[in-house]
């Protein structure tokens, strides 16, 4: 009589384990670049974003004077832009410890109209990590 085993060889088990051993590597250098890229992703977004509040900030105070942020003198910085204050552009300010906002625009010497461009980064700088850049328009 014939007794029949059930189960794997021990060759079987060896290649299966081989094969997810090489699919997990694989897989594990696809995740490992994601954070460089949503850290490019959030500096160019909040870029992108004080770059938009800029050009809102311009027509407002183009079609009232008062109105808005006034960007109309020498020595204007970027970082007083993102701070949340009176003077700045964003509803909320940038987290301080995470990003480094950097930038200096003289709109009396270049005019309304004329543009400057702030540099967001991140605090501490990352190599390979693209910075945010967005033109600021200077009002009358």
């Amino acid at each position: 009589m014939y007794k029949s085993q059930k189960g794997f060889t021990l060759i079987e088990l060896v290649v299966v384990i081989v094969l997810l051993g090489i699919l997990g590597v694989t897989a594990l250098g696809k995740f490992q670049d994601l954070s460089g890229d949503a850290q490019i992703a959030a500096n160019t977004g909040i870029a992108s974003e004080l770059a938009a509040a800029s050009s809102v900030n311009y027509a407002a105070r183009v079609l009232d004077n008062t109105a808005g942020v006034n960007l109309s003198a020498d020595g204007i910085t970027c970082a007083s832009l993102v701070d949340g204050t009176g003077t700045s552009l964003l509803a909320v300010a940038l987290p301080i410890t995470k990003y480094t906002v950097t930038g200096t625009g003289n709109c009396t010497t270049n005019g309304p109209g004329s543009t400057f461009n702030c540099t967001i980064a991140e605090n501490p700088a990352v190599t390979g990590v693209t910075d945010g850049t967005a033109a600021v328009i200077c009002t009358p």
